[in-house]
């Protein structure tokens, strides 16, 4: 019998919706993201498969462009990694390309199964982990929303060397230079609850360490020389930390690494995570002001968060912070004092956002919830997706202006000279 072939891919940005989040300087165009999702998804078929991985998000391919290449490779599974921003092109490839068996998965699938179901797919797969439930769906081809269970512990790790995986090395240095960096998940999950994130789990998942370092040691073998773990929240247990580096002193482990996390861990491992090779931390501070950080529901105060500066800038660890413009508690004298608290406390790399109403936010719906937003722009746009949706600014195009100006003012501030 001839083997089921499977295209897995990610979603074209044609079409996609406006998000004023980040400024154009921190997105440049020549980057490129490898597809861990549905790399995974892909390393955990069974052998017999035909797989093929398809990457319009990083190629940078149009919404037709991705439907001809999917036709050409006559699927009999389709699936498609789906984050809510691309929803429209969602619905084009459900429309037109042709499968016997169409799967999505990803970030919109966790909110909109019965819409995505509509649109022409036959499977949408919400929770954390979908590996081994799409497994057994490529063999027996379920119907409906199907409740997914993976153990992250129990399937392989995506195998990067199913595509290219040269050509997804930084090629722009735009806050810092890493040697051939690559990214992967040490964990899945985040317990947060900041109200303009719209991570869906906050259910902590983690690797056991000797995977960790197994799936590192891998990352090495492809030529990578700069491992970033890419967790929502990589050092929030203190237990995980230490068994990484545990697994790393054990094994003589010593190359560059760095990670997302927050402000708020056992600082008594940070010089262990130094010796072993740890080079920057990126963390969402998101504010250097009490009244914003608690505006955006950070579990966090200005003294936590200058204390992890503190102990970062002592070992030497670069640290990346993300900042937001544009909440309304912000006032001008937090504007002005926010350089040289950036510059005093030792942050290197400041990464400087704007606040937007993402969909299934608690930040959104205070806007609904206030009156700022007359209507739930967000269900009637998810209901009939339109190439290119804006939603409106909530506070007035004046106050927008201002907000985007400030911020530009912020980046050209602290933009790197090379």
């Amino acid at each position: 019998m001839k083997p089921k072939k499977v295209v897995l891919s990610t979603m074209p940005s044609e079409g996609e919706f406006v998000n004023w989040t980040t400024p154009k300087h921190f997105a440049p165009k020549a980057e490129k993201y490898l597809p861990l999702g549905i790399l995974s998804l892909a390393s955990n078929l069974d052998p017999d498969v035909d797989v093929v991985i398809l990457d319009p998000s990083s190629e940078g391919w149009s919404i037709s462009e991705t439907i001809d290449r999917i036709n050409h490779e006559e699927p009999d599974v389709l699936g498609l990694s789906v984050p809510t921003r691309r929803v429209y092109a969602m619905n084009k490839i459900l429309a037109e390309a042709s499968a016997p068996y169409k799967a999505v998965g990803g970030p919109h699938a966790t909110y909109y199964p019965e819409q995505i179901l509509r649109s022409g797919a036959d499977a949408v797969f919400i929770g954390q982990l979908a590996d081994r439930e799409f497994r057994e769906a490529v063999r027996t081809s379920p119907k409906g929303v199907i409740h997914c269970k993976t153990d992250i512990n129990e399937i392989a790790f995506p195998r990067r060397d199913l595509l290219d995986v040269a050509s997804y090395f930084p090629r722009v240095n735009v806050l810092f230079k890493a040697n051939h960096r690559l990214s992967m998940f040490s964990s899945v999950g985040c317990p947060n609850r900041c109200n303009f994130c719209n991570v869906q789990s906050k259910k902590v998942q983690r690797k056991s360490p000797k995977i960790v370092l197994d799936e590192m040691e891998y990352l090495l073998s492809l030529g990578c020389g700069s491992v970033h773990v890419l967790d929502d929240n990589f050092n929030v247990g203190a237990s995980h930390v230490r068994g990484i580096l545990d697994e790393m002193q054990m094994r003589g482990y010593h190359t560059e690494w760095s990670g997302r996390g927050q402000t708020r861990m056992d600082f008594g491992l940070v010089g262990r995570m130094a010796e072993s090779g740890f080079k920057r931390i990126h963390v969402g501070f998101e504010a250097l002001d009490d009244g914003i950080l608690q505006f955006f529901g950070k579990n966090q105060s200005v003294e936590d968060i200058e204390k992890f500066c503190g102990v970062m800038n002592k070992y030497g660890i670069d640290i990346l912070g993300y900042l937001i413009s544009g909440s309304p508690v912000e006032t001008e004298e937090y504007r002005r004092s926010l350089p040289g608290r950036i510059r005093s406390w030792g942050i290197k790399h400041p990464f400087f956002n704007i606040l937007f109403p993402e969909p299934n936010t608690e930040y959104y719906r205070g806007l609904l919830r206030d009156g700022t937003y007359k209507k739930d722009h967000w269900a009637e746009y998810m209901a009939n997706p339109t190439p290119n949706f804006e939603i409106p600014y909530p506070y007035g195009e004046a106050k927008r202006a201002e907000v985007l100006a400030y911020n530009d003012s912020l980046v050209e501030e602290f933009k790197k000279k090379e």
